[in-house]
Parts: structure tokens; C-alpha cells; sequence
């Protein structure tokens, strides 16, 4: 694969209603405080700060505003929209309001696309589902189009927004933390606590945009040990980080940072430790983990976290996990920081055994 660079980064999150501030957070440790619902989802979540904006002109300002940082017009862009739940959120105020369900109610790619596009005119719009896989398949697939010379660019919008739907499914499933702490490969973890987000950024062939970082490349597959997780002996997560590794030319000696998916459930954390340490059987790399800070995001998390990974190494460290000495892989208890050319490992591997990896250099 031939390396693209990415650029432009721009995030909502529960930490920060912004991608500086957030960045300034995580490198001083802050996690954003989970907020309650008072109906039967009484479940911790973490939201963005409150709007008075609809989920459409979100978007639609979010997507402005990155095409006006790097000066381009939306035509000379393809869109690759990624989410699992696009507008549900519509579907569940109509059915509040008493309409009755019916197909023509059910949201569609088709119309979703229609309206993000509106007033835009992208060079194409493509919506990309993957569960929590999506966001990361998204930037993969950037750069296939970018090498086949289909587009000049591409842009990535990635995004979850609250749902009752969602927050019940995952209830439901016996996932989410009781106890309102993210504590991915604790001891006494509980389970994982979603989160609100919206994030951007572009991917060019060449370094036009001052970008911060470089996707040499990575691999995606989907495990169909069950209809609903991976294996937790680790072997396909294993196996996707050493093909990741092998498309992007990259060895396992050179990675300076793993960052790790860590959902915080029972299955997803024991597969992603048993992966880990059947791949890196030498010396596991230093570790890192942002979902106490975002909340899950889900389809989003692809390129959330890479958002406030790569934008907090441009000025500052990473903060040592509080628990590290009793976590179930070697974290350090020490700041954690890169040289531009570092190579980062980020992982994804999810719902319905959804699995990616990718392979990143500093800029």
C-alpha cells in the first residue's frame, strides 16, 4: 500500500465541544463526567455539550467548516460517511410523536445521503456500516480510492449520536457499566459506556494540508466465530494486526505505541489481551486506551480516537492509565510520548467479530 496523509481533524465529543480543548484535556487525564436519562435507560452516557442544533445542520456545519480549513470545494471530494446509526435518532421523535411505523418511515442510505449532500454537491457520497469497525474501514478504503486515482480527495465524517435504541440494544446485551466507571482491562470492569460524537478529517495522496499523520496502511476482516464476537482466544485479532502489519510493511519491533480497542466487556477485552500477547510474544509495545475518555463511540471510534490521539502527540504526552498496575496488559504508569516518524498500531475490533487494524506514522 502507498502511504496518504491525514489532516484536517476536527471533533465533538463528551470531553470537549472542540478538538484543541479535548486534546488539552486528555493530556491532563480528565474523563468527561457521564450524564443519566430519567426513563428506564437510566444508563450512564457520555454527551456532547448541549445544541439546540438538528443532526443534519451538525453535520453539515462540521463538514464546512473542514473543507474551508484545507480550501477545497465538496466536488473535489468524495464523501465516506460513517456511522451505525446515522439519523435513527428521527425514527425514534417521529414514534414518540405517535406516527405509526411503516417502510417509508425506516430511514434509508439513499435518503440520508440526499440530505448530507444537500448543498454540497460531493463528488460521490458512499455511507460505510461496519459496527464499530466503520469509521477505520472508512480511511482504509480512502486510501484504495486514492491510490486508483478514483478522487483527488477524500473527506471522512464519522459520527454517533444519542439513541434510545442503541443505549436499549446494548442494555440489553448485558454491556454497559452498572457502576459509571470505563475501566477497559481492569479487574473489576463492568462493561463499556457509549458516547456522543462527531469527527472529520481528510486524506490526500500528497501532504498538501499539513497533515499530522500518515496511514501506511492496515488490514479488516470479519471473524464469524459467533453472530456476535470474536474469538477470545485472541487468534483472528491476532491474525489481523500480523496481515495489518505485513500490508503496511511495517515489523512489530518498529511500532511505538499500540492503541488499544478496549471495550471494557467481558469477551472483547479477554479476545484483545490473548491477541496482543499471541502476537507480540517478545515485548508488547507501550499501550494506550481512549474510550475512558470518549465514551464508545462506536462506528465513529475509527477516527474519534485517532482524532485525539494524534492531535494531543503534536504538543503533548499521553497520560499514564490510572490503573496500570493492575491491568490484565503491561501498561506503563509513566506519560507516554512520540518523535514525528513513530509508528502507531490502532485497533478496532468489534461487534459481530468485525475486526481492523491500522498502521500510522507521526507527521
Amino acid at each position: 500500500m502507498k502511504p496518504v496523509y491525514l489532516s484536517q481533524f476536527q471533533l465533538c465529543s463528551a470531553l470537549a465541544d472542540n478538538l484543541p480543548q479535548a486534546a488539552i484535556y486528555y493530556a491532563q487525564g480528565k474523563q468527561p463526567l457521564p450524564t443519566y436519562a430519567d426513563d428506564v435507560l437510566s444508563l450512564p452516557y457520555f454527551a456532547v455539550p448541549s445544541s439546540d442544533k438538528s443532526l443534519h445542520l451538525r453535520l453539515k456545519q462540521l463538514l464546512k467548516t473542514t473543507l474551508d480549513a484545507a480550501n477545497l470545494t465538496a466536488a473535489d471530494c468524495l464523501l465516506l460517511v460513517a456511522s451505525t446509526a446515522l439519523d435513527v435518532g428521527l425514527l425514534e421523535q417521529r414514534l414518540e410523536q405517535g406516527v405509526p411505523l411503516s417502510y417509508a418511515l425506516m430511514p434509508s442510505y439513499d435518503s440520508f445521503s440526499q440530505k448530507v449532500d444537500d448543498g454540497f454537491n460531493f463528488a460521490a457520497v458512499r455511507i460505510i456500516n461496519t459496527a464499530c469497525t466503520s469509521a477505520a474501514n472508512a480511511l482504509l478504503y480512502s486510501q484504495r480510492f486514492l491510490q486508483l486515482g478514483l478522487y483527488r480527495h477524500v473527506l471522512v465524517l464519522a459520527f454517533e449520536p444519542p439513541g434510545k435504541i442503541t443505549r436499549s440494544g446494548f442494555s440489553t446485551l448485558e454491556l454497559t457499566s452498572q457502576s459509571g466507571q470505563y475501566r477497559p482491562f481492569h479487574p473489576q470492569r463492568d462493561g463499556l459506556i457509549l458516547g456522543e460524537a462527531y469527527a472529520t478529517a481528510i486524506v490526500s495522496k500528497t501532504a498538501d494540508f499539513n497533515p499530522i499523520a500518515k496511514l501506511l496502511g492496515g488490514y479488516s476482516a470479519c471473524d464469524t466465530y459467533n453472530i456476535t464476537t470474536t474469538a477470545e482466544d485472541g487468534n483472528h485479532i491476532a491474525q489481523v494486526m500480523q496481515l495489518a502489519l505485513e500490508k503496511s510493511g511495517v515489523n512489530q519491533d518498529e511500532i511505538a505505541l499500540l492503541k488499544l480497542h478496549g471495550t471494557a466487556t467481558p469477551a472483547n477485552d479477554t479476545a484483545e489481551t490473548n491477541g496482543i500477547l499471541r502476537l507480540f510474544t517478545n515485548k508488547v509495545p507501550p499501550l494506550a486506551v481512549l474510550k475512558p475518555y470518549l465514551g464508545h463511540t462506536l462506528g465513529a471510534c475509527g477516527l474519534s480516537e485517532l482524532a485525539l490521539l494524534f492531535t494531543t502527540l503534536q504538543d503533548n504526552p499521553l497520560p499514564a492509565l490510572p490503573y496500570a498496575n493492575e491491568a490484565s496488559l503491561p501498561f506503563s504508569n509513566k506519560e507516554l510520548s512520540l518523535n514525528t516518524q513513530d509508528i502507531v498500531m490502532a485497533n478496532f475490533f468489534g461487534f459481530g467479530g468485525n475486526n481492523a487494524s491500522l498502521l500510522l506514522r507521526k507527521c
